[in-house]
């Protein structure tokens, strides 16, 4: 059967794990485990994404994502990628690191953010790697010290996510643990590691309350959330260009989402963000009836370089939209 093609938008929350290769370890040793988060903060930066909870564990890491404007496709190729071959090259050995693709839930924010936070940073304890909840604050490789001021490693946006339980690092931090400690027996391995209705919040009574009823919500296997946001979700993803939008209007939303400037856009650079950005321009002003000769002067190229522009655009288009 096909895979279910990743849904991949800017802004929304992504819980991501990958695992190693027939369940071997993925890090032997502090070395490693400085490189991941070396790469990570670097592809972070360059992707323009928030990491508002991490965790690596021996044979598999979690991280939960907020996506910025570049993909998280992009962000996971560079940071697995780059690292698999620091590994394997430090470690004598060839082939697969990482077991098939990464996976990655996208994840109702309003909803699961915080429960995401404290599945993740309480999985050591869970795992038994850590023996009691006092001693995860010292726990180095995940984000729990870090939000309590006792780490620091750059990784994590401690502010975005200690917003949420108050103004003030202090009184933020004590709601934060207080919420961590009432959850340490709550979650089960794997509970927000794939898709459905809401779970939390007590979610379990209204899934009762729907099967006695016989009612129905809509959901999807990558996404964790309500049938509302499923919906909002999916009707987002299949929005079309609009028939005689202008090709003005196209690009500004380009340049939007992109933030690459219609100026880059029209330039001759050939950096590969405004290569992108300048093909799903010809492609989109092309579907809502722009003629190609207009493009090509536009741009200053010969219609040999728009159409090979379009058909470029044309994936990239599918692939922002719905990233295989």
């Amino acid at each position: 059967m096909p895979r279910n093609a990743r849904l991949d938008i800017p802004g929304c929350l992504y819980h991501v794990i990958a695992r190693g290769n027939e369940r071997r370890d993925i890090f032997a040793d502090d070395e490693d485990r400085n490189n991941f988060m070396s790469r990570l903060g670097i592809s972070l930066r360059q992707s323009g994404g928030k990491c508002l909870a991490w965790c690596l564990m021996p044979n598999h890491f979690h991280l939960v994502i907020l996506r910025g404007l570049r993909p998280l496709s992009e962000l996971m190729r560079r940071l697995l990628t780059g690292y698999a071959g620091s590994f394997n090259r430090r470690h004598l050995r060839c082939g697969h690191l990482f077991q098939n693709r990464y996976k990655s839930i996208l994840c109702e924010q309003d909803n699961y953010l915080l429960e995401l936070v404290a599945y993740v940073h309480l999985n050591p304890l869970r795992a038994g790697i850590v023996r009691k909840y006092e001693d995860l604050r010292r726990y180095k490789w995940c984000g729990h010290g870090e939000m309590l001021g006792t780490a620091r490693t750059a990784l994590l946006d401690r502010t975005y996510v200690l917003d949420y339980f108050g103004q003030g690092d202090s009184d933020a931090q004590v709601k934060y643990e207080e919420f961590l400690r009432a959850r340490v027996d709550k979650h089960k391995t794997g509970e927000f590691s794939g898709g459905g209705l809401l779970r939390s919040n007590g979610g379990a009574a209204s899934l009762l309350s729907m099967r006695q009823t016989g009612e129905k919500e809509m959901s999807d296997s990558r996404v964790l959330g309500s049938g509302d946001f499923v919906e909002a979700l999916l009707a987002q993803i299949e929005k079309k260009p609009v028939p005689g939008e202008s090709a003005e209007a196209v690009l500004s939303r380009i340049c939007d989402e992109t933030g690459v400037a219609a100026a880059e856009i029209k330039s001759r650079s050939r950096i590969r963000r405004i290569v992108e950005a300048r093909a799903r321009y010809c492609y989109l002003a092309e579907e809502v009836g722009v003629n190609g000769g207009l493009l090509a002067d536009e741009l200053g190229r010969n219609s040999g370089s728009i159409s090979y522009l379009v058909g470029k655009g044309r994936e990239l288009e599918e692939n922002y939209r719905v990233i295989v």
